[in-house]
């Protein structure tokens, strides 16, 4: 998000909204939308979806969405069977090998053992599909602070977002804000292999988030061309206690995977 574009290569706008039952239907953005704004231009925005007030988190980098501007928009709910067609990366393929999937994710932390776990994870295991990546997207988006704004962390989890959701037709990853994703890159890694051991619970999770994509998309190489930024919204539920007790068994998850890498 920049001045008054929400830039970012393909936005995964997560918000608070009621859902909708038909597609597609009007996303409006106000001239005051614009509210959760951080260094590499990513963020948030209010934003009203089917006449339900939303807040909007960015996925991806390269296409735009305008405030204020009037929209209609293609409304996925995800799921651990979630239909991604209408969707700007749902037929993006796994691996990492040419112009029709994600671009490769290289880690660098100091474990080498770990690193090279996590972009197996990423570049050819279950990492590189189009629903895991959306996923994980849901999970970081989850973690924003926004009244901290414009901080480190913030800017290290967009960068995250940012790095997952980038497939080799749109270039190299862009890094704006100068910040260093692996940490929370990590993180999502170890709550995905955790969810998925417990599908029920993700369902649960996934259930609170939509994906918001633009109708005039055309499609080349599995990537949707055109439209504004794809977003995601996320209703207020997965909060509070319930998060408490996810990340708890997330952090122990994270410790036992990084002993055995470790071979603790």
């Amino acid at each position: 998000m920049k001045s008054k574009s929400i830039l970012g290569a393909g936005f995964g706008l997560l918000c608070i909204t009621f859902g909708a039952s038909a597609n597609p239907v009007p996303l409006i953005l106000s001239p005051s939308s614009y509210n959760f704004q951080l260094a590499g231009g990513g963020g948030g925005a209010s934003a009203t979806l089917n006449g339900a007030p939303v807040e909007i988190y960015c996925d991806n980098f390269f296409n735009e969405i305008y405030v204020p501007s009037n929209n209609s928009a293609n409304v996925t709910t995800l799921g651990t069977g979630a239909d991604l067609s209408d969707t700007r990366f749902g037929e993006v393929a796994p691996g990492a090998t040419s112009s029709g999937v994600w671009t490769s994710i290289t880690l660098s932390d100091g474990n080498t053992t770990l690193d090279n776990q996590d972009d197996t994870f990423f570049n050819t295991g279950d990492g590189s599909s189009s629903l895991a990546r959306y996923e994980m997207v849901a999970y970081l988006v989850s973690l924003y602070n926004q009244s901290l704004g414009d901080n480190t962390s913030n800017n290290q989890i967009q960068e995250a977002i940012w790095t997952l959701m980038d497939p080799t037709a749109q270039g190299a990853v862009i890094d704006p804000s100068g910040v260093n994703p692996t940490g929370y890159l990590e993180q999502a890694v170890t709550w995905y292999t955790s969810m998925n051991a417990n599908p029920s619970a993700l369902n649960s999770f996934l259930s609170h988030f939509e994906v918001v994509s633009d109708p005039s998309m055309t499609f080349s190489k599995g990537l949707g061309i055109g439209g504004f930024q794809e977003q995601i919204v996320m209703t207020p539920e997965p909060r509070g206690v319930a998060w408490m007790l996810l990340f708890l068994m997330v952090g122990g998850f994270l410790v036992v995977r990084r002993c055995q890498a470790e071979r603790c």
